[in-house]
């Protein structure tokens, strides 16, 4: 098994993916989860519409679905730079499926059929493949906390 010599490696969310881009929490600029992160997302449709913290995500995304010409533009920018970032791990893994977790994972009607049209019509990959699967987890947000408890000391 690959090991990092030092930090915890994999770390795709560290991937640039805007060369003079938004400063990163990692010290970096430009970070693929400042762009297409959930918390990302949220916070820009906070800021563009004004909301404060006390809105919670289910609200945004009904605010992100509304169709309106700003929810448009924002859920056009993130898909968008989520395309720039998943274009770059097929270029490089050539997977067979890519599945997306977290809180992504509970709005997959808003995300996902556009996200596969801006992929695969677009022709983003390097190697041109439309026959990659992507879905979204079907432990949603809980795979990480079960996985956890799954582990045997």
């Amino acid at each position: 098994m690959l090991k990092p010599k030092k930090g915890s490696a994999f770390e795709i969310g560290h991937m640039t993916i805007e060369k003079d881009g938004i400063p990163c929490t990692c010290g970096k600029i430009g970070c693929f989860e400042r762009y297409a992160s959930m918390k990302s997302l949220k916070d820009k449709i906070r800021k563009e519409y004004n909301l404060g913290l006390d809105v919670h995500s289910r609200e945004l995304m009904q605010i992100l679905g509304n169709g309106s010409e700003l929810s448009n533009k924002l859920l056009d920018g993130y898909l968008y730079n989520l395309k720039i970032g998943i274009a770059n791990l097929i270029d490089l893994f050539e997977p067979e499926a890519i599945c997306i977790g977290g809180s992504f994972a509970y709005y997959e009607d808003l995300f996902i059929e556009p996200l596969k049209h801006k992929l695969f019509e677009a022709n983003a990959t390097f190697n041109g493949r439309k026959d990659i699967e992507i879905f979204t987890a079907q432990l949603q947000n809980d795979a990480g906390i079960i996985g956890a408890c799954m582990i045997e000391k």
